[in-house]
Parts: C-alpha cells; structure tokens; sequence
C-alpha cells in the first residue's frame, strides 16, 4: 500500500523572522527583570509583546493567523526567547503548544474561538468531569498549572467522561477521557502560583463550575490518541509526544544564556587571589568546555531524532514507535543536561553566582522547575527502554 507524502511548506524563513523578533525582546525583557523575579506572571507589556510578535502562535494554524512552524523551526524560537528568560520563554512555549490543540477541532469552532487572535493556555491532567448535555458537555474541575493562563483567549482543559454520576472506561478499562476548550472568561483562575523557578510563568490553577460547552469546541482523548480537524503533519503527530517536545526548547534557551552569562562574567571578572581574569583560571577553561560539549550534544540529539519524526509524517509514513522514544529521550535528555550546564556554570562564576542581580542563580531555579515537569519524568526513559527491547510502552501517555 503506498503512503500519501503531505506537502507542507517551508517555515526556515517565517522562523528567522520570528527569531529576530525574539531577540529584539530582550530590552523589554531585561527593564522588566525586577518584576519578572517576583512574579508570579509575567509583566503585561512583555504578555502583549509576545502576542504581537507572533510567538504566542508559533504552532497555531496558519488558518488562523499562527506561523504553524516546523517543529525543528519552533525550537529555534522558543530557544531564542527563552534566552532572554526562563519564565518568558515558558509562556510563549506554553501558549504555542496549546494553540496546536485548536487544529484539533473543526475549523469553524476553531475561528469562533480566536476569531479575535490570542493563544490557548491550560492543562493535560484528567481532572475534570464531563457529562454530555444535549449537543454540547457540562464541565465541572479544577485543574493546576495552568501557566500563562491570565493572558490567554481560550483554556483547555482535560476531562473524565462521566454517565449516570460513574466515570466511562474503555474495554481495557481506561478512563474515556476528553479535551474541551472553553473561553478563559468562563474560567476561574485560582491565583496560587508561587513557584521557586519559572517565578513568572503564572502557572496557577483554575476552575469550571457548571460550564457546558459545545461539543465542536471538544475533542475526544481517550489513550491521548485523537484524530486531527486540520490537514498538515503538525497536527497528525502524537499528542502527548509534541506536548513534551513544545516546552523542551525552553532549556535548550536556558543553558545557552547560562554559557553566555559566564562567558562575559569571565571576561571582566578578577579570579579572588589573583590579577588574573576568571576566563584564565584552568578550571573555569574546562567547564565553559564541559557545558558547551553537553549542550550541543543534547540539542543535536533533540533536533535530529524529532527532524526523524517530522520527516516521516510529511512523508505520510506511519508513525513509528523507535522514533517517538528517540524524541521523547532527547527531550528527556535536554533537561537534565541543562541542569548540567547552569550548575557548571554557577560554580565556575563563583561567589558572583549568588546574588539575585546576576543570572545564575534565577537560571538554576528555572532549570530545575523545567525538570520537574511530568513530560521529562524518569518514567519516560523507563518507557523508552521498553520500547527500544521490542515491548510494548505499556502506557498511552508516551
């Protein structure tokens, strides 16, 4: 049986635009860092910057006014903001990787619901509970980490289906579960955020009471297995997978500004007992080399295995499992080697890594809270072994 190559434009050109734009954040973002270390969300002027750049909408259709980047492409951007900042670079991430979940839904729902631009913010957690209503769902929950949600057009939200007050289960017994995506207007937001890295990322819960949403703005889940409205490969991609994928960049821009920081400090910096400047001490040779090894391993990795992944999906080949775990290795892998670097990084800077006017000590916060994602869990490595000696992943969230 032959498989149907999608023709999919190239995004090389859109995506160095949208990295210039990026970069000429950064005086925005650097007269904002009182605030951006306080937090919890980031300053509105930044929120409406990144509305107006584009990089809200990095994977939004194109339909709808996105860039509906290449993924690769999206990595470049979210790196490049995320340079500047963690916390910054965790909203565009988060607000591009909802806004892929509109070309989930049929295109005239989809326009209903950013009619007006915006982005998607909200959460994967099954935690809420849908009851069908007519032609549309009654939704009650409440959900965490809803970051950037404050800005946001639209929340999704994810729920257990339920029928006569008892939760619905596949044959295998799994929860039936579904995506809905309501305006954040008839959202609560619980503001709760007080998180010790990403400071800024507003990352707070929120609530529905007795919201019913119409069934085009839903979107069925189960296994986290969900059939695509809108034509083109970045939609067709695994669930989950690109989840993960979409905020990885973020520490790729983390530990590059983290290398970047300790290469200036050593150039102006006098080694304490010395008259020689840091960037001469042996030790500090040797880490900058150290880190700058570790991170270019772990984005080369990261770009080559999920080019792999995209590559095949544009060729209309089905979706192999060895490549969805190489992906979800390499991200996996990202993270921990950017708590790698920041941590070389700190150490090589010495005492100047510990005050709060310096970078180090908010890009070792941001690293680690990046970590302690759920999408970066050990558990994915266990899983991606499993499927490397021909078994099964013996879960659906991979």
């Amino acid at each position: 049986m032959q498989t149907q190559e999608i023709s999919e434009p190239p995004t090389q050109h859109l995506a160095t635009d949208l990295i210039a734009a990026a970069v000429a954040l950064g005086p925005l973002i650097a007269a904002h860092k009182e605030a951006i270390a306080r937090g919890p969300d980031i300053p509105e002027e930044i929120a409406r910057a990144l509305e107006d750049a584009g990089l809200t909408r990095l994977w939004l259709p194109r339909s709808l006014g996105g860039a509906e980047l290449a993924p690769v492409d999206y990595f470049r951007v979210i790196e490049a903001v995320a340079r500047h900042d963690g916390s910054v670079g965790w909203c565009a991430a988060i607000a591009s990787t909802g806004s892929r979940a509109i070309g989930l839904i049929p295109k005239e729902a989809a326009a209903a619901l950013l009619h007006r631009g915006g982005h998607v913010s909200g959460s994967l957690a099954p935690t809420g509970v849908a009851v069908k209503e007519g032609n549309g769902w009654r939704v009650n929950g409440r959900w965490s980490w809803g970051s950037f949600i404050r800005y946001s057009t639209v929340t999704l939200g994810v729920c257990i289906e339920h029928a006569d007050g008892v939760p619905c289960t596949t044959l295998a017994g799994a929860p039936v579960l579904r995506g809905i995506m309501v305006p954040t207007r008839d959202v609560e937001i619980i503001a709760n955020w007080d998180g010790s890295g990403l400071r800024s990322s507003g990352s707070h819960d929120f609530a529905m009471a007795n919201v019913l949403v119409p069934d085009a703005h839903t979107f069925s889940l189960t296994d986290f297995v969900v059939t695509p409205h809108q034509p083109g490969a970045l939609y067709a991609l695994p669930f989950i997978t690109m989840f993960a994928l979409g905020i990885t960049a973020v520490s790729l821009g983390v530990a590059r500004a983290s290398i970047d920081a300790l290469t200036a400090l050593a150039e102006q910096k006098i080694a304490t007992g010395t008259r020689a400047l840091l960037r001469e001490q042996v030790s500090v040779q040797a880490s900058v080399a150290e880190a700058e090894t570790l991170l270019r391993g772990a984005r080369a990795f990261l770009f080559e295995s999920v080019q792999a992944l995209w590559d095949s999906e544009v060729a209309g080949q089905p979706q192999d499992m060895e490549q969805r775990a190489l992906a979800r290795m390499a991200s996996c892998n990202v993270v921990q080697v950017t708590k790698k670097v920041v941590d070389l990084m700190f150490s090589a800077a010495g005492g100047s890594a510990t005050h709060e006017r310096g970078p180090f000590a908010a890009q070792m916060r941001d690293a680690q809270a990046a970590a302690q994602h759920l999408a970066f869990s050990p558990r994915n490595m266990e899983t991606a072994g499993r499927v490397l000696l021909g078994m099964d992943p013996g879960t659906s969230r991979f």
